[in-house]
């Protein structure tokens, strides 16, 4: 546990001040992430690593976080013949494998994708996603260590307990509640901030339980270990993309349903 601590604060140190200065340092923070995600979307296959497919899968991923929101569809669609073109004239992607790339790409840049939107509201808006989703992380880890007796999805993550999930969501719907009271009360309506609370750390565990099901399918226990506790940079974002992804999908909803 000690080790973990250690390591979840060392992030927390490099990854909140580009959160909140955004600008150059979150574009860093952005393709660094996008960078090593890449690798291990592809390394958690096992095998031969094609360095090749690698900055493929990280060059799609900044085109479509440049292109306008106009050019998306087309970029997926041109993504995704690419894929099959690889697939047909070589053997970096097996058919079996492919509509994970394809899925897992489209994760990563659909929260890349939220990150540019919610920064359109500011900083601040970011870090309450943030909180939500690890707040909730944190408070399942310490729920599930202190007070789990009951197994979640064992199939899935024989570790997760109900009392876990729970208190997880409780300590991520609060946080983020409390925080977007006192620091942004007047950015939304107040009905979206109490919905986007309350559903933010159920969604964080969807991306997590997700995720858990990748590493299973393909037999490992963590998609790297560049960080020591935490294992990879999916194992420690796999809940922030979906927590990005859907907020992006709120601040769409209500743009264009509400006045803000």
């Amino acid at each position: 546990m000690k080790q973990r601590l250690v390591t979840g604060l060392i992030i927390a140190l490099i990854a909140v001040p580009p959160l909140v200065l955004g600008g150059f340092p979150l574009l860093l923070l952005v393709f660094a992430v996008s960078g090593l995600a890449s690798y291990e979307i592809l390394a958690v296959r096992g095998g031969k690593i094609s360095w090749g497919l690698v900055s493929f899968l990280f060059a799609s991923t900044l085109v479509m976080y440049l292109v306008p929101i106009d050019f998306y569809i087309p970029a997926i669609i041109a993504f995704l013949i690419v894929l099959f073109v690889i697939h047909i004239f070589t053997k970096e992607i097996s058919i079996e494998d492919l509509s994970y790339v394809f899925v897992m790409t489209m994760i990563l840049t659909l929260a890349v994708k939220g990150i540019i939107h919610i920064y359109n509201y500011g900083g601040l808006v970011m870090i309450y996603v943030a909180l939500a989703c690890f707040g909730c992380d944190t408070g399942a880890y310490f729920f599930g260590v202190f007070f789990g007796k009951h197994k979640l999805i064992e199939r899935i993550s024989p570790k997760k307990t109900w009392e876990g999930a729970i208190g997880g969501w409780l300590t991520g719907a609060v946080a983020s509640y409390a925080f977007a009271m006192i620091f942004i009360p007047n950015m939304f309506d107040p009905s979206v901030i109490l919905f986007s609370s309350l559903t933010l750390p159920i969604v964080a565990q969807i991306g997590d339980l997700s995720f858990s099901a990748v590493k299973r399918q393909y037999h490992v226990k963590d998609f790297g270990s560049i960080f020591p506790g935490h294992g990879g940079v999916l194992d420690r974002v796999d809940s922030l993309l979906f927590c990005l992804m859907y907020f992006h999908a709120i601040l769409l909803f209500i743009e264009v349903v509400v006045i803000i």
